[in-house]
């Protein structure tokens, strides 16, 4: 663990972050109540009673009434929270069974540290997700369909009041992103106090977290602070034993983590080349393995040909964080008319990766590097037998005959290999920040009407910086010059004496590597800014139900995105002999909308929205309506329905590209096991936005007796997909059997599979259509209170018109999430006097793996908690201690015959987690 984040450093920073913020607001904001006469009673009342009131799914806001939206919303509280055993928000998703696709864990990508809400599977740019009702930022990378995406990781879980999930598409109400739906993430904003809360978790890695919350409620407004420090330690594939069994090279078959270059790698007999100056190429005849392969950590093929390296440890797929979060709210009634707010969010994220022996796609001779006859360790000799043929004589016979020579040879093989993983990587520091500030006012124009206003900012970037970025002319020059020892001696003889000069020692030193290990540093920001107006109210039309209420309003939205890779890179400079251009992009939208809500009878709601909104020349323009209705047929049943359209104009990564990083067989050599390559996804301004219809049809169940059930169909129809065009795989055999052009699918000069070119396209249609189906039940048993929760979503069809029947499938080969058939949670709470018992039962079915053909197992976990409130332990206020396990029975992560082993999208792969928790309230 990187010693300078110690936590005694961190709750330093958190309580400085806190008073700053802490003195703006008293300073900007307040006096509350405390430097201001103190209202009547009359006043008091008649503050409380033009409280802004936001709706999930509406643009509707009414004073002093009770106004809910016909949509279908899934509400999770902080108790079920709690249940979830959440201390990131990703946690939170298992809590949610519509959604489905998000990206729980992303090992060697830029996703690493992030996570976002998926709705459906329809992709991660295709779910909307708010702060309060107000969008909530998005993250500086995308994903590997280029889709931006708000990452929730960025705030703590104690400023959580609730998480409302609106499961039907509300682009009418929100605008593009909404297609599948939205995630709207309610504040604490009514705390009132100070508490301390604080965890521990041991699982296959050990994680941590330390918050604090602060609220004052004053009479005409109110302040609250939040703030949390979470840590986590890091684990290799190697500490998970179902990733790492199995997976060696067999019977000539190399393993899912088995390389073709390794180090120490192979050799070949050197000849001049009298094309290139000073050039050498590779003489005819086999490759010969380095002797020490075995020895030296390497994998050694069958025929002797080849050392492979055997990458498992390469890269940690748990790295280190370190997160700082601070989420703070403020309001104040200027008068009895007007309440100011405001909104300000920071966090930072620093991770810790790891790298470990890197390969190079860059060479210096014959797809190779040469190491002269001279060169201290170079113990290979001519073999007469054969052709081009070289055999290795060994340090013992050039000691025991001053006068053998060596021969020259090309190299093929790695700088480092599996001496530089695992404990000994090197570390790749990320750091992301994000900032995010709102202010608005709510005014109240008359008795009836409220004039809405907010602005909203929002900054999130990153850097990266990565070492072991191979300068390939210095490595090359080092090896010539016999400074670098590129053979198995420098592992299983470090201390070996050269007894060709009898000075240099076999181990390679850290200031050689110095000279060529350079350092990879990439930087990327997206900024958004979110200006809105509306005024909503009632009109004075009276129907039987009750007047009729109207919104009306406008939204500009700008996005600004930059991303800068490394200059070597960005010239093709660099070990993969890559070319990745700088992207600079901006994207504004104009939008007008307007909602009306008419209760036609007392038991029949009717609400139609409509929306318009205009890309200009990145995207069109669009006129989106939506249509809802709730009837209450009977004091205890209700049905309710939707239909509407969406809207989703081509992000800029999709119109300008993305670079990222995926694994193929080489079907030239498919016992060759998987290789790492980049995929390009090139971008086009041909694009034209998505679009789709969705429907909702549901029916409601609410006894008095304790139940409440809702079942809801929903039918999705998106048109236009914005998809990858091929996955990696397809084009590299597509290009095999010359049905792609050879330049969709390049190698390394010795022959590699490296890069696979792809393009953004409109992907035909697609048509999804499910169950949802949320029951509670609450009962009085014994001196105590049993509650019962259901929630189960069922995929019913998922038909493309490009890749046919998917539903059930983990979508590997296109842009949608994974999308297993049935998820279903079900759990009970049972309260007695300050004690609370939860065990929660989590499903998730089986599904197909479109890449290995095969079925992916269902898998059924069980969460346990215990909380127990006492009272004056710490002064006269509530300790609240927790213990609990996640997958208390220690479940494996369902196994792909693929890397990584699991469905980085549905299932975590660290089993039992226990962890002890506590809240202490002053």
């Amino acid at each position: 663990m990187n010693k300078q984040y110690t936590l005694r450093s961190s709750v330093r920073a958190i309580m400085a972050t806190s008073c700053v913020f802490s003195s703006s607001y008293l300073a900007v904001a307040f006096p509350l109540s405390a430097q201001t006469s103190l209202p009547s009673s009359e006043e008091t009342v008649k503050v409380k009673e033009i409280e802004r009131i936001a709706i999930t799914g509406s643009n509707i806001r009414r004073r002093g009434y009770d106004f809910s939206t016909p949509s279908p919303i899934q509400t999770l509280g902080e108790q079920e929270i709690a249940e979830t055993g959440a201390v990131q928000v990703q946690d939170i998703f298992k809590g949610i069974t519509a959604n489905s696709g998000s990206q729980l864990l992303q090992d060697a990508t830029t996703l690493q540290g992030t996570s976002q809400f998926s709705l459906r599977g329809l992709g991660v740019g295709s779910t909307l997700t708010l702060i309060n009702g107000r969008r909530a930022g998005l993250a500086p990378v995308v994903d590997g369909s280029g889709q931006l995406f708000t990452d929730v990781n960025q705030y703590p879980v104690n400023m959580i009041k609730r998480v409302e999930v609106l499961t039907d598409g509300a682009s009418s109400t929100y605008g593009s992103e909404a297609v599948a739906g939205v995630v709207n993430i309610f504040t604490r904003n009514d705390f009132d106090g100070f508490e301390v809360t604080g965890e521990y978790r041991d699982t296959t890695n050990e994680s941590g977290q330390l918050g604090a919350a602060f609220g004052v409620q004053g009479d005409r407004g109110s302040f609250t602070l939040f703030a949390n420090y979470y840590t986590q330690t890091s684990a290799t594939r190697s500490d998970f034993p179902n990733f790492a069994d199995g997976n060696l090279l067999s019977d000539g078959i190399a393993g899912a983590f088995d390389s073709g270059t390794g180090s120490p790698g192979r050799f070949n007999l050197a000849i001049p080349d009298d094309s290139i100056a000073g050039g050498y190429a590779r003489a005819a005849g086999p490759s010969t393995a380095d002797p020490d392969c075995v020895a030296a950590g390497g994998l050694l093929d069958e025929a002797g040909g080849n050392c492979r390296y055997h990458f498992l440890d390469q890269r940690r797929i748990f790295p280190e964080e370190y997160r700082v979060q601070v989420f703070s709210t403020a309001d104040y009634d200027v008068s009895d008319d007007l309440n100011v707010f405001a909104e300000v969010g920071f966090s930072r994220n620093d991770i810790r990766d790891g790298n470990g022996g890197l390969l190079t796609r860059r060479s210096a001779n014959a797809g190779g590097f040469l190491v002269p006859g001279d060169h201290p360790f170079n113990f290979f000799v001519a073999d007469d037998a054969a052709a081009g043929g070289i055999r290795y004589a060994g340090p013992e016979a050039f000691s025991a005959d001053p006068n053998l020579e060596a021969v020259d040879l090309i190299y093929r093989g790695r700088p480092l290999g599996s001496d530089a993983d695992g404990p000994n990587q090197a570390d790749i520091f990320t750091i992301f920040t994000n900032t995010r500030i709102v202010a608005g006012f709510d005014y109240a124009v008359n008795d009836d009407w409220l004039l809405y206003g907010s602005y909203t900012w929002s900054n999130s970037d990153y850097s990266r910086t990565a070492p072991r970025e191979w300068d390939i002319p210095v490595y090359a020059e080092q090896i010539v010059a016999g400074n670098w020892n590129p053979f198995g001696t420098r592992i299983v003889s470090p201390e070996l004496i050269s007894p060709k000069d009898g000075v240099s020692v076999a181990a390679n030193g850290d200031a050689v590597l110095s000279t060529f290990n350079l350092f990879r540093t990439d930087n990327a920001l997206v900024r958004q800014a979110v200006a809105e107006i509306s005024l909503s109210g009632t009109t004075g039309l009276e129907l039987p139900g009750g007047d009729v209420a109207l919104a009306v309003g406008a939204q500009y939205r700008e996005i600004q995105l930059r991303d800068v890779p490394d200059g070597r890179y960005q010239n093709g400079n660099n070990r993969l002999n890559e070319t990745i251009p700088a992207v600079f992009g901006d994207q504004e939208v104009y939008a007008f909308f307007g909602e009306a809500d008419f209760p036609v009878f007392d038991w029949l709601q009717v609400q139609a929205a409509l929306r318009y909104e205009d890309y200009g020349d990145q995207g069109g323009d669009t006129l989106d309506p939506k249509i809802s209705f709730k009837a209450d047929l009977s004091e205890e049943f209700a049905i309710r329905g939707s239909y509407g359209t969406s809207f989703q104009a081509p992000s800029i990564r999709q119109s300008a590209g993305i670079v990222g990083v995926g694994t193929v067989t080489d079907p030239a050599d498919p016992s060759g096991g998987a290789f790492i390559i980049t995929i390009i996804t090139q971008g086009s301004e041909d694009l034209v936005p998505q679009s789709a219809e969705n429907i909702n049809l549901g029916l409601l169940y609410n006894a008095d007796w304790g139940i409440n059930i809702s079942a809801d169909f929903f039918y999705y129809d998106y048109q236009d997909l914005i998809l990858p065009g091929s996955d990696p795989q397809f084009i590299f055999d597509q290009v095999f059997l010359g049905n792609l052009p050879a330049d969709r699918a390049l190698r390394s000069p010795d022959g590699q599979v490296a890069t696979a070119i792809a393009n953004f396209v409109n992907g035909g249609s697609s048509e999804i259509t499910g169950l949802d189906i949320v029951a509670d039940y609450q009962t009085e048993v014994g001196a105590g209170e049993l509650q019962i929760a259901f929630k189960t979503t069922l995929i019913t069809g998922f038909e493309s018109s490009e890749f046919g029947d998917i539903k059930g499938n983990r979508n590997f080969s296109n842009g949608f999430g994974s999308t297993p058939d049935l998820k279903t949670n079900l759990g009970a709470t049972y309260s007695y006097e300050n004690h609370t018992f939860n065990i929660t039962v989590r499903y998730v079915g089986s599904y197909l793996d479109d890449q290995a053909q095969q079925d992916i197992d269902s898998q059924t976990t069980i969460d346990l908690r215990y909380d127990v409130q006492l009272e004056g332990l710490l002064g006269d206020k509530e300790t609240l201690l927790s213990i609990g396990a996640v997958n208390v029975l220690d479940e494996l992560a369902p196994r792909i015959n693929a890397r990584p082993f699991f469905d980085t999208e549905v299932h975590d792969p660290r089993g039992r987690q226990l962890y002890l928790s506590f809240k202490q309230s002053f």
